[in-house]
């Protein structure tokens, strides 16, 4: 299926969120045009350059996860190489900030180098079983501006 940023705007509110141990491994990201160029170039100023995808694991009765970066010197269009994991992530069924409908939400810890301690990424499936994601900044005046699709499939 061929989808574009607007026909993930309109699913979301039709999909419900994975459960947090569903989404245990690793997934990699990939973007829909137009944000295939830009979005790897925008990650990258922000602190995650050549960034792969995302690894979730078990941890007790929770699910935690960090981002995966591939190592400096592979392509960044390949999936081979060193995954280089950074930025940590807590992970929890919440409510999305697009319609207050359940979504599971990964959040970054306040420490994080900014702009991460804003910045609020939903997930929740496609009929397709792909993983979509949704990125929110959770400021005042930019929570519901409407989310940045990603989608991650399990590795």
């Amino acid at each position: 299926m061929t989808y574009t940023v607007l026909s993930l705007r309109r699913a979301w509110s039709g999909l419900v969120p994975p459960a947090p141990e569903e989404v245990v491994g690793d997934l990699r990201a990939s973007f829909v045009a137009p944000l295939r160029t830009v979005a790897p170039r925008g990650l990258g100023l922000i602190g995650l350059p050549r960034w792969y995808g995302k690894r979730f694991r078990r941890e007790g009765a929770s699910v935690t996860g960090v981002n995966l970066l591939r190592s400096p010197g592979h392509s960044t269009g390949g999936s081979t190489g060193e995954l280089v994991e950074t930025l940590p992530m807590q992970v929890q069924l919440g409510v999305s900030l697009a319609d207050d409908l359940p979504a599971l939400v990964v959040t970054y810890p306040k420490e994080s180098p900014r702009p991460w301690p804003w910045v609020r990424d939903e997930l929740r499936v496609l009929p397709d079983g792909t993983i979509l994601g949704m990125t929110f900044v959770d400021l005042p005046g930019l929570r519901r501006t409407g989310g940045t699709p990603f989608l991650l499939t399990r590795t």
